[in-house]
């Protein structure tokens, strides 16, 4: 309890700053932490993001404390696989190295194509993916669930920071990223996929 409070107490700092006109970055932040705390710290405050604000460590609900709690152990796994001396690679790369398209990935998942792709390029919070998801891209991908958890957390392979809108030649902005529950919606999904995640979205 004592770690989870460190983390709320953080996030509730990092709030302050920016409620105060700071506009300082989470890396930025993070930086002026203790070292060991760093990794999981970012993940937490990325979670934070993702939840909405928190008005004191003391009125933590059972789901808010679940979730944090699900940071953590996420933060965690991706730093022991990372000390293990195993190469840490992206979701991408650990999805070409078992020679499976994006569409395959996603139809043996039950997980709408949109989804997963966008998870490919870091535009889903990592603090929201569910557990099910995780062991099931271990499963399916032949790796651990800590190679799974270090490769949502690794850098997404390189894309242009602006696209070009198909239908008029409009240059985009960056996309933003957004929760699972939100990228699965916005992806239109089929009756079958939603019946299989309907447990794990709002």
């Amino acid at each position: 309890m004592e770690e989870r409070s460190y983390f709320v107490e953080a996030a509730l700092r990092y709030e302050a700053l920016l409620e105060s006109g700071q506009l300082i970055g989470l890396d930025t932040f993070v930086a002026q932490e203790p070292a060991e705390t760093r990794d999981e710290l970012r993940a937490f405050l990325e979670f934070n993001l993702t939840l909405g604000e928190l008005d004191e460590p003391a009125v933590l609900t059972a789901e808010q404390e679940a979730r944090a709690d699900h940071v953590i152990a996420l933060a965690r796994g991706a730093w022991e696989h990372t000390i293990s001396g195993a190469p840490v690679q992206n979701l991408t790369q650990l999805r070409d190295a078992q020679q499976i398209t994006v569409g395959r990935l996603a139809r043996q998942l039950k997980l709408p194509v949109d989804v997963l792709a966008r998870m490919e390029r870091g535009k889903v919070f990592v603090a929201s993916v569910p557990n099910r998801l995780i062991e099931q891209l271990a499963q399916v991908l032949h790796a651990s669930r800590s190679a799974i958890q270090a490769a949502l957390l690794a850098p997404p392979p390189a894309t242009r920071s602006a696209r070009l809108n198909a239908v008029d030649g409009i240059s985009e902005g960056e996309e933003q990223a957004v929760s699972f529950d939100r990228a699965f919606v916005e992806s239109e999904p089929t009756s079958e996929e939603q019946a299989a995640w309907a447990t794990h979205l709002p």
